[in-house]
């Protein structure tokens, strides 16, 4: 009875270690206007890059095929990412009901946290521009529960994406905003009941200069004041084209116009989308901007588009139908400006954490067409009982072991060269993916050395005792 209860307890310390070994990022969350890891409180800059494979019609439900779902294509991806330095990815067009495991275990091993949109272009799973309250129904809401279901159980998950340029012209700023407040309620409410942690919720608004600034405090401001307040989004990206060549700077390009626009949020500010591709190949001098002390006060990074090259022209890598990929010149460029990130200087959350939100009122609103009202729409009959009880065989994500490393597709470098021994890392403990110097990174790495936390390496420590506590115990049972 004895040796049963210690090989029990020895199976149980080996359990919550090889668990331990899954999670190689921390969960973040956000703290006022700014993401915060979890565990240390540092602050947390988004060094991105869109990720949507195949553009939309990767997203397949037909063929079983989403972005997220074949563990080799992903991790050959991954492996190009993190030896770029990105350190999130955002995914646009998701299948909640496809085994997405292998993909997002990957990423999460190799220290980057992945930013999903919950809508997808086809009929039903997205909120209608033009008569948003017809769109806003039970089905629409089960399919978007889905993805959180799908993606909640990930420690590198970020965020969910309640809409994607939703509000795009005078047209839509009348009659969608409420709606997005409704949506971005439900969904939080969902995740507060159906999952372990808080995950935020946000909004990415399309590039009309002129809606900007409504949308945002329409979307950040409290309705009742508090910062509480569950129709509010936690985070706020913008999609932005304007930085165009070596020869723009923070005025011409309008960023300087953004920061102080922005200066006061209270949530944190994202290019969702940025890169402007009108001079090809693209430098991504913006990179400096973005990343430098003028902006970081205000922003808290970006996602360049996009990873793979599709017909808008705005690829990194090109990628061709029988798996195998070579690297564009705007693949170096940005792995260039990347490196020169001293990602030491972001320092900690301070005391912006505590900003309030303002109260909503019609003041906060300039453009004339923008919907002014704060009443929100209630939850469409049927609703409430997912949000209660949960979507029904809902398919719910996990991670799993991540075993294999090595690319096992050709890659060719931007010259047409053969990359060898091209694999992901994985990263242990609390790790997240960073950058580094160009003159560091070879065509067969797989990618800088990140740094692990105190609190982190505090952890492992800890679990590692465990290890050599079970491994004794077995010994002497032996």
């Amino acid at each position: 009875m004895e040796i049963l209860m210690v090989q029990t307890l020895i199976a149980l310390l080996l359990s919550f270690t090889f668990a331990r070994f899954a999670l190689a990022v921390q969960p973040l969350k956000v703290q006022g206007p700014h993401f915060v890891n979890s565990v240390t409180g540092d602050r947390f800059q988004i060094i991105g890059v869109d990720y949507q494979p195949g553009g939309q019609s990767a997203y397949d439900p037909a063929s079983k095929k989403d972005p997220l779902s074949d563990g080799e294509v992903c991790l050959r991806d991954a492996a190009l990412l993190q030896r770029l330095g990105v350190n999130t990815i955002r995914v646009y067009n998701l299948d909640p009901t496809l085994d997405h495991n292998l993909c997002a275990s990957i990423f999460n091993r190799v220290g980057i946290y992945m930013l999903l949109d919950v809508n997808s272009p086809l009929g039903g799973e997205s909120l209608s521009r033009g008569n948003p309250g017809e769109s806003y129904n039970v089905d629409y809401l089960t399919r978007i529960f889905g993805i959180v279901e799908a993606f909640k159980g990930y420690p590198n998950t970020l965020g969910f994406f309640a809409g994607n340029e939703v509000i795009n012209d005078g047209g839509s700023s009348a009659v969608v905003p409420p709606y997005l407040r409704a949506v971005q309620r439900d969904l939080k409410n969902y995740i507060a009941k159906h999952s372990t942690r808080t995950i935020p919720v946000g909004y990415s608004a399309a590039a009309v200069q002129e809606l900007l600034g409504s949308t945002w405090q329409y979307l950040q401001c409290a309705i009742d004041g508090d910062a509480d307040d569950v129709t509010r989004a936690d985070f706020f990206g913008l999609n932005t084209y304007t930085w165009c060549s070596s020869a723009d700077n923070l005025q011409t390009s309008g960023y300087g116009q953004l920061i102080a626009q922005y200066a006061n949020t209270t949530i944190p500010i994202i290019f969702s989308e940025y890169g402007c591709n009108k001079a090809p190949p693209r430098t991504f001098d913006e990179v400096q901007a973005l990343y430098g002390p003028e902006m970081t006060p205000v922003m808290s990074g970006g996602l360049v588009y996009e990873f793979s090259q599709e017909e808008s022209n705005y690829g990194l890598v090109d990628i061709n139908a029988d798996g195998s990929a070579r690297l564009l010149q705007d693949y170096d460029n940005l792995q260039r400006q990347y490196g020169k990130i001293d990602t030491s200087k972001f320092g900690s959350a301070g005391a912006a954490t505590n900003a309030q939100p303002p109260r909503c009122n019609s003041s906060l609103i300039d453009y004339p067409s923008f919907n002014t009202s704060f009443t929100v729409p209630s939850t469409p009959s049927g609703a409430q009982s997912l949000i209660d009880d949960g979507i029904p065989n809902a398919n719910q994500g996990k991670p799993i072991d991540v075993t294999k490393t090595q690319v096992t597709q050709k890659v060719q470098d931007s010259s047409g060269k053969d990359m060898t021994g091209l694999a992901v890392r994985l990263l242990p403990a609390d790790q997240i993916n960073t950058p580094a110097p160009v003159s560091s990174a070879t065509a067969t790495g797989s990618g800088p050395s990140p740094t692990e936390s105190k609190k982190g390496a505090a952890l492992r420590l800890r679990f590692d005792g465990r290890i050599l506590i079970a491994a004794i115990l077995l010994i002497a049972l032996a």
